[in-house]
């Protein structure tokens, strides 16, 4: 069985993962680094000044998010509905859980939709006052 010692960093034939911000002879690399130039700009404030890599004058999305948690509430209900009917043989194979899951779903997606209509509407009281 003639085979040859694996190489330096390769065991049993699988490579070693090098680290990012290493070259391969395990040297920091010299000059700027994506991770140095997020550094500087957060120590800048945290927000570049539109001119640099960042992109120029970033503004939130218009989306509120309402639709989303509504979709995502309404479907937990449709789970919670179709699992009822099958409480007994859930509970039969120990898999009950799959009904509180859907319940919580369905009670935690009613706060959630709570808070983005509150805050959608809040958002909207702002544009209206900014607007007069």
């Amino acid at each position: 069985m003639g085979g040859s010692a694996p190489a330096a960093g390769n065991v049993a034939g699988v490579e070693a993962k090098v680290p990012l911000e290493q070259d391969t002879a395990g040297q920091r690399p010299t000059g700027p680094t994506p991770t140095g130039t997020k550094a500087t700009e957060a120590d800048a404030g945290g927000v570049g000044d539109g001119a640099g890599p960042t992109g120029a004058g970033l503004a939130p999305l218009p989306y509120d998010g309402v639709g989303s948690v509504a979709v995502g509430t309404v479907l937990w209900l449709i789970a919670l509905a179709v699992l009822i009917p099958f409480a007994g043989r859930l509970r039969h194979d120990g898999h009950l859980w799959w009904l509180a899951t859907a319940a919580c779903g369905f009670g935690l997606g009613l706060v959630g939709l709570f808070i983005v209509i509150r805050r959608r509407n809040r958002i909207r009281r702002g544009e209206r006052s900014n607007a007069n």
